[in-house]
């Protein structure tokens, strides 16, 4: 069945929800520079994450939040930012939108860490607010398991994780002829430099490089997707036996 909530009819959705499907998943990004690899990484990771789980979880995928909060990448080229305030009124307002219409569980799945400290504030109010449930995922910390069982090490900004996301989505989305080490930095303690003089940004030098094996990417895809899964399948199931689901 379709579950992009935008390509549904009215309709369709007031037949579904709440009585078929009571979750919803909210993709959650930012456009800003990403190594060799395309400025929608955090959009798109997030998305095909929704895609991968959603069927499991019998939920509808919302449309993606594609603009956040981008810090020191935002100099480069093509990079957006929002205001942390305006950024947390206007996903409190979606999440406000769609308790209205009787979702009982909200997956706000984030794809920036920039916007972390933001959404798990904007989920704090709405759960005061609101009886319905919501969790915040950032994706990249719950699979960094995952990432060092498939790859061997961590990953980073535009580093092996995310990099093998958007190449097992499109390859094109990445350019390993344009990739050079020379666009990673390893983050020095004691430091705090505005524009950040990398957009790979790792935190050992040299480890976590991207990584352009689609093969192996979409592999890693697969599992990233079944731990989301499964992580939030337990939440929700868990909030069904104590009655708050």
């Amino acid at each position: 069945m379709e579950r992009r909530l935008q390509r549904l009819s009215w309709l369709e959705f007031q037949r579904l929800v709440p009585n078929e499907i009571d979750t919803v998943i909210l993709p959650v990004g930012t456009v800003e520079a990403h190594g060799s690899a395309c400025l929608g990484v955090d959009n798109f990771i997030p998305e095909t994450i929704a895609d991968g789980i959603a069927e499991e979880i019998n939920a509808l995928i919302a449309p993606t939040v594609n603009y956040g909060i981008t810090r020191s990448l935002y100099r480069y080229p093509g990079g957006s930012t929002i205001t942390p305030d305006t950024f947390k009124l206007y996903v409190a307002e979606i999440l406000a939108s769609l308790a209205d219409h009787r979702f009982r569980n909200v997956i706000l799945l984030n794809g920036h860490g920039g916007n972390n400290a933001t959404l798990k504030a904007a989920a704090l109010e709405w759960h005061h607010q609101y009886p319905g449930n919501i969790a915040v995922i950032h994706w990249w910390e719950l699979c960094a398991d995952v990432t060092k069982e498939v790859y061997g090490h961590a990953g980073g900004h535009a580093g092996t994780d995310e990099t093998a996301m958007v190449i097992a989505i499109d390859p094109a989305l990445a350019d390993k002829d344009s990739f050079s080490p020379d666009l990673a930095y390893a983050f020095k303690p004691g430091a705090d430099v505005y524009p950040v003089p990398g957009t790979i940004l790792l935190g050992e030098e040299s480890v976590g490089l991207p990584d352009f094996d689609v093969d192996k990417a979409r592999g890693y895809r697969e599992k990233v997707c079944a731990k989301v899964a499964e992580f939030v399948a337990d939440v929700i199931e868990r909030w069904r036996q104590s009655g708050l689901a």
